[in-house]
């Protein structure tokens, strides 16, 4: 088996009018050079109509192919423009994506090394490319996976910010929660933190066939802007608060307590703070014991902490009714308290009050989206973030979007899994 059929091979030509004609290499260089061509006469598929016609004329083409060892490697050849009743038009080629300078398997590489986690700039540096080039083929290969993805089944959401920069800079991220036929995803992105950015976020959505009036729950934080731009967006859902932001809320509320009276008892509460904000059972024996004695004190910051663990008890609790019942009396026990920050949690409970009971029936949350996030802002750190939103989003499609790239494999299997 020759050179010419051994690369004829590799790029996958048996089956079409494609031949390898010439192959160089130049030492100096460091570069290997392939020169495809088809016999006179050959006849290709017209990339508009489908039907086979006959050549019209040609142009000269270049990719840039995988390295062969440590040597860069291209493939060259005159592709053929045909010509029929809808006009002249160039014929796609078997080993490359249209208006692509690159083959389809160097594309799937540079896939691959961005879904793993290697920065953009990292991966040109090692397949010795220019970073733009190679955010166009993500792009790309991102807009296209996303077209072709099923949206038919979604009917929960789950809204969620994402920093993309110092200085308040978010990003909106609408994401589908863990379901049998897929994993948690995300789904859309959009800048900003308003309440446009829901709705942007969902245009982008209908166009690929989810209608927002399909959407039947909603999940996300009490944000007066997500508030006002779900409501807006999805008029047929149910708004559902997370409940680990709910707990936050408590949370602050108990932190804000012991900062106010630090002043006042700094004995009592010198090093407090991770004592209170700890869950019970990381505490140690010594600080579970000064725990206790806190919580059966005089301080307002103990009897915050008794309302912030009557809550987390009543948020676990299995019976949706049972549970609604409870949060009321605790809202009242939490209004009497006389402590100003839990009346305030309170309150803010109360006006929210669909939303909240809206969880204890459902028990749907964020943990999907917020574990999303934490895959994105470790990519962020790694890339030490992006100039753009659309490089941002782009990268998140591609490490949270659960994507289906059409592309061949670009690295060999050295094994496989047993059955």
């Amino acid at each position: 088996m020759d050179e010419k059929t051994v690369f004829g091979l590799a790029l996958g030509l048996p089956g079409t009018p494609w031949r390898v004609s010439d192959v160089q290499f130049d030492l100096d260089k460091r570069r290997l050079d392939i020169h495809l061509d088809f016999p006179p006469g050959s006849r290709f598929t017209h990339p508009r109509t489908g039907k086979t016609a006959s050549v019209y004329d040609t142009l000269e083409r270049t990719w840039r192919h995988l390295n062969f060892f440590q040597f860069e490697c291209y493939v060259h050849a005159f592709v053929p423009r045909v010509d029929d009743e809808s006009g002249v038009n160039l014929v796609e080629v078997p080993w490359a994506r249209p208006q692509s300078g690159f083959t389809l398997l160097m594309e799937a590489l540079v896939v691959m090394l961005a879904r793993t986690g290697m920065s953009v700039a990292e991966a040109a540096r090692v397949i010795g490319e220019y970073p733009q080039r190679l955010w166009l083929i993500l792009e790309k290969q991102v807009a296209k996976a996303r077209a072709a993805q099923r949206l038919e089944g979604v009917e929960t959401l789950s809204v969620d910010e994402v920093s993309r920069a110092k200085g308040h800079e978010y990003v909106t991220i609408l994401s589908q929660p863990k379901t049998e036929e897929h994993p948690a995803r995300v789904l859309a992105v959009a800048e900003g933190r308003e309440a446009a950015a829901v709705a942007e976020a969902q245009r982008s959505l209908t166009k690929r066939g989810l209608d927002a009036k399909r959407v039947k729950q909603v999940c996300q934080d009490m944000s007066a802007a997500y508030l006002k731009g779900t409501r807006e967006t999805y008029p047929n859902a149910e708004i559902i608060f997370d409940c680990f932001h709910i707990v936050q809320l408590a949370t602050r509320a108990v932190d804000e307590v012991r900062r106010r009276e630090r002043k006042q008892f700094p004995q009592e509460l010198k090093h407090a703070r991770w004592l209170l904000l700890k869950g019970f059972e990381k505490l140690n024996d010594e600080q579970k014991s000064r725990l206790r004695a806190l919580r059966t004190g005089h301080l307002q910051t103990g009897k915050a902490y008794n309302l912030l663990d009557g809550l987390r008890w009543i948020l676990q609790m299995e019976s949706g009714e049972e549970a609604e019942r409870e949060l009321f009396w605790w809202c009242q026990w939490a209004s009497l308290s006389r402590i100003k920050e839990m009346v305030k949690v309170s309150r803010t409970l109360k006006d929210h009050w669909a939303g909240v009971t809206a969880y204890l029936w459902t028990r749907i949350t964020n943990a999907a989206a917020e574990a999303l996030n934490g895959i994105i802002q470790t990519v962020k750190r790694k890339a030490r973030g992006f100039k753009t939103v659309k490089n941002f989003a782009t990268m998140i499609y591609l490490v949270a979007g659960k994507l289906h790239f059409d592309l061949p494999w670009p690295v060999p299997i050295t094994h496989t899994t047993s059955s």
